[in-house]
């Protein structure tokens, strides 16, 4: 239960994050060149890699499907549920994104790292602390 509700709360902050965005018209710097908002669509996957068409889609939509199963067919401490849940949100507010218009909306820049969104970085967040709480498990 609780991988759904911070599933859908980051699903829900992406998407209306992803909302504002659109209306960027000029960048807004937030830490001087480091750090600002600038509107950029991207037509690809991770850092504007893109794939042919059907082959895209079917691997976006793989791996939801695998990070879903994964998610309910595993014991949770509460660290796991809110990486589970950060990625399942993400994911599914970039899909969404992506089926409305065909591209996903960016507008997060950090330095030279390529654009991203909310979205991304919950699921990049959600990632980090599977791995680290394997590698502490592991530990033990």
């Amino acid at each position: 239960m609780r991988i759904l509700i911070i599933a859908a709360l980051a699903f829900v902050a992406s998407i209306l994050a992803g909302i504002a965005a659109e209306y960027l018209q000029n960048p807004i710097v937030l830490a001087g060149n480091f750090l600002q908002l600038t509107l950029s669509h991207n037509h690809g996957v991770a850092f504007g890699v893109a794939l042919p068409y059907p082959i895209q889609e079917a691997l976006i939509g793989i791996a939801l499907i695998a990070v879903i199963a994964c998610a309910f067919r595993t014991t949770h401490t509460s660290l796991s549920s809110l990486a589970f849940g950060l990625i399942i949100g993400g994911a599914i507010a970039n899909l969404i994104d992506r089926i409305l218009d065909g591209v996903v909306t960016d507008f997060i820049a950090v330095g030279t790292f390529p654009i991203f969104n909310l979205a991304d970085a919950c699921i990049t967040i959600g990632a980090g602390i599977l791995l680290l709480e394997n590698l502490v498990e592991k530990k033990e």
